[in-house]
């Protein structure tokens, strides 16, 4: 173990020196002297609308949204919210209470990395930006308490529709698609796409109107990469879309998805893609953010964010669901898992009926022939909401890893039980004890001797695959993180230290694995 974590040491600096010596290697000025690494063109792409996106089943809430953004806009609160912003205003922080279903709260669906509209600045649990200030003035006009339910922008409508959410606020722009799952409100902004290139390209710097853009854009081919924020009205104008309003027809790029703009823009400065293409305000948030920072203020940055801004907060609740998640889904499956094992194994006993071996058999077959992230999927916005049923997105994943941990930790178990010589069941029943007995006191703890290290790596499996939880609007570690890089627009530092966490958590898990097996053989010698 020692020499393992030497050579953990030695790997993680040698990533941190390469990724410095990578980093600084690119200089801090363009050949033409400037020190920006990439320039917006101030040219407006499309023409849409935001607006707020209401579950159907509330029409009466659809009508107080409406009364309420008529009655911000006349009375100025509106415009003081967008001068918070986009002027000399201070930025009020908004605060998210927990879900409960006991209480009348106004549950908003957001993809909290927008800036200006909705975005937690250096990770932390404060709420920003002029959707998320609406959000709480809107809770407080209804007499509601908000909780604000943060997700992937893909998720946002759907969460909605499946009612799991009241209201979705994340820069929505009105779209025929998007009707298919929620009801929108009348608009309160007007928006627009931009295009963004490293500033050294010079294509566009003759261009004048859209059409000039789109005249040299219709040049490309598929081998040119254009980057984008999943899901949002900037895929579309590029993939091409014949339901918009006019019409997007579409270009021969290669259209690049990512989780939030600011990953598609700093793939942009590394090379990944040629252009990117975003909401004109979190352009101008991004660009500026990623133009001023070196390599040096990166870790200053990532340093003052984690520690004097209190960014470890963020992180250490996102390690406290992570834990959370993987233990109680580990538990989980280990009942789950051990009752179908014997399930499975009774047949030869004639004991149970096969039909029932049959039924478990299947379960098995459905939860490890499909990923976990369509499972959790289905269970969050399908079954639950066929069941009328609305759960706390953390509750809902560690149901789902529990249940998929079962399906896998059964064929564990059984095959445990089944390395368990025969003569130990004929042996228990021979002086009396019932089958159970025998079964419970006997066979089972041999056979968790024999399967602890297969136990050990479906935790670390478990641990890991904690980083889909962000699809139900769940915070673990990898959401911790990506919310920093995201509101900082820097990921370098961020993503190494992440990694580096999860790195020292299965360190310690193997290690922990190991001390029970040690122990283990140490009981077995006495015996």
């Amino acid at each position: 173990m020692k020499k393992f974590a030497r050579v953990l040491a030695v790997i993680m600096i040698v990533v941190f020196a390469v990724t410095a010596f990578a980093a600084c290697g690119k200089g801090d000025k363009n050949s033409d002297g400037s020190t920006s690494k990439v320039k917006i063109i101030e040219i407006n792409l499309t023409e849409e609308e935001y607006a707020f996106g209401v579950d159907k089943s509330q029409p009466e809430l659809l009508a107080k949204v409406n009364a309420f953004i008529a009655e911000i806009k006349e009375n100025g609160k509106f415009d003081e919210i967008c001068n918070r912003y986009f002027g000399d205003g201070t930025p009020i922080a908004v605060k998210s209470a927990e879900l409960d279903t006991s209480k009348d709260q106004l549950v908003v669906a957001t993809n909290a990395a927008f800036e200006p509209f909705e975005y937690t600045p250096n990770g932390g649990e404060d709420y920003y930006g002029i959707d998320m200030e609406i959000a709480a003035a809107l809770a407080e006009y209804l007499g509601q308490e908000l909780v604000i339910q943060n997700m992937k922008f893909e998720s946002v409508c759907l969460s909605v529709g499946q009612h799991q959410c009241d209201i979705a606020m994340a820069g929505l722009t009105i779209k025929p698609s998007r009707k298919e799952y929620v009801t929108f409100t009348d608009s309160y902004y007007s928006a627009s796409q931009k295009l963004i290139v490293t500033s050294d390209n010079t294509d566009f710097d003759a261009c004048k109107t859209k059409e000039d853009v789109e005249k040299i854009l219709n040049t490309y081919n598929k081998d040119v990469k254009i980057g984008v924020q999943a899901g949002t009205t900037a895929q579309f104008y590029l993939e091409g879309d014949p339901k918009w309003d006019p019409p997007f027809p579409g270009f021969a790029v290669t259209c690049t998805p990512y989780e939030n703009g600011a990953l598609a823009v700093q793939d942009l400065v590394n090379g990944g893609v040629q252009a990117v293409v975003l909401d004109s305000a979190p352009a101008e948030c991004i660009t500026k953010a990623i133009n001023s920072m070196g390599f040096n203020d990166k870790i200053n940055r990532f340093m003052e964010v984690l520690v004097e801004q209190k960014g470890y907060v963020k992180v250490v609740e996102g390690l406290k669901n992570t834990l959370k998640i993987a233990v109680l889904g580990l538990v989980i499956g280990i009942v789950i898992g051990t009752l179908i094992a014997i399930v499975r194994v009774l047949p030869k006993y004639r004991v149970l009926p096969r039909f029932l071996n049959t039924i478990c058999s299947g379960y098995v077959a459905l939860f490890r022939g499909t990923p976990m992230v369509v499972q959790l999927l289905v269970f969050y916005y399908v079954v639950l909401p066929l069941l009328e049923i609305r759960l706390p997105s953390i509750t809902v994943s560690i149901i789902v890893f529990g249940l998929n941990s079962g399906a896998y930790i059964s064929e564990i178990m059984r095959s445990g039980i089944q390395s368990v010589d025969y003569g130990q069941m004929e042996g228990g029943r021979s002086v009396g004890l019932s089958f159970s007995t025998t079964m419970l006191k006997i066979v089972i703890p041999q056979a968790i001797k024999n399967i602890l290290p297969t136990l050990g790596n479906e935790f670390i499996v478990l641990i890991k695959e904690t980083s889909i939880v962000s699809f139900v609007g769940a915070a673990d570690l990898y959401v911790a993180f990506n919310y920093i890089g995201s509101n900082n627009y820097e990921f370098m530092v961020p993503y190494l230290t992440m990694a580096l966490i999860y790195i020292v958590l299965v360190c310690v898990i193997t290690l922990l694995v190991k001390i029970m097996e040690r122990s283990l053989k140490k009981s077995d010698r006495r015996n």
